[in-house]
């Protein structure tokens, strides 16, 4: 266990000391708000320090990437996030406002804000700009995620899967990556605007944690850091992506109330998911 505890002791001591710069200069309004991005390669890194004091140090398979799971590993997060926020935000908020320039205007064109960069486009051609925008944020955010996941399920989860079982160590491993986001909430990393931080450190942890069941099962099922990677990638670009087209929520505690019906039909998912479709005769390949 020496390892495992000296993985989860350096990954919250990076994320420790990330916040602390990130906090100390300002937070989410500071210069260095940009460091937020850093976090994602600290779970790689501790893999790095820990490995590096063993003999044999595992490895991941690589040429796993089983193509059943990748509509799952796109999707099943995402889907069910909305399939539960969004009849949340119609009910709080009265209705659900598009942001205007997604309204054609006189000439038949939609102008989207020069912040944007499209220019004056067609209905096909906003269309085609938001698929282009989804996919190369699912791209980019799988990416990232793949320097977490390396650590998370790649490293920690098969450790404790030997030790206590598939499911305790996908829910073990859950809640301590849940948990190591805690000083990100704190130092404004993670940012919701009305929002404070103790609110987002007393219940964000617990709905990160409820996706790595879902993406915990994943790893059980197929090994593959590929599909983890995409999984994870889907739920930063993807789990909120309709919520980025619609104007500002007229009160921000439905932003909270929303996320918090995604947790628990993610929940409900997950339970099904670790009940029923895990395979307890040996752990993942590493």
């Amino acid at each position: 266990m020496k390892p495992i505890y000296a993985f989860v002791g350096t990954a919250y001591a990076l994320s420790i000391a990330l916040s602390l710069i990130v906090g100390l200069t300002g937070g989410y309004d500071g210069p260095l708000i940009g460091l937020r991005y850093l976090s994602m390669f600290l779970p790689a890194v501790a893999v790095l320090v820990v490995d590096s004091t063993l003999s044999e140090p595992p490895r991941v398979d690589w040429n796993k990437l089983p193509p059943a799971y990748l509509p799952l590993a796109v999707f099943l997060i995402p889907v069910v996030m909305h399939a539960t926020m969004l009849p949340v935000m119609v009910k709080l908020e009265g209705g659900w406002q598009w942001q205007d320039w997604l309204i054609p205007q006189s000439d038949g064109l939609y102008h989207v804000p020069v912040s944007r960069d499209w220019g004056a486009l067609t209905a096909q051609g906003l269309a085609g700009r938001i698929v282009l925008n989804a996919a190369v944020g699912l791209i980019l955010a799988s990416f990232l995620s793949f320097f977490e996941e390396i650590g998370w399920r790649a490293w920690l989860l098969p450790r404790l899967q030997v030790r206590i079982g598939a499911r305790r160590a996908v829910v073990a491993t859950a809640l301590i990556w849940g948990f190591w986001h805690v000083p990100f909430q704190f130092s404004g990393i993670q940012h919701i605007d009305g929002v404070s931080p103790g609110t987002l450190a007393l219940t964000f942890p617990f709905g990160i944690a409820i996706t790595g069941f879902v993406i915990g099962w994943l790893w059980i099922r197929t090994g593959s850091i590929w599909i983890v990677s995409l999984a994870h990638g889907s739920l930063n670009a993807w789990g909120q992506y309709a919520f980025h087209y619609r104007k500002d929520s007229v009160h921000p505690s439905s932003d909270v109330a929303a996320l918090t019906a995604g947790g628990a039909g993610l929940l409900i998912v997950a339970a099904i998911l670790l009940w029923r479709g895990i395979a307890l005769s040996q752990p993942a390949a590493i």
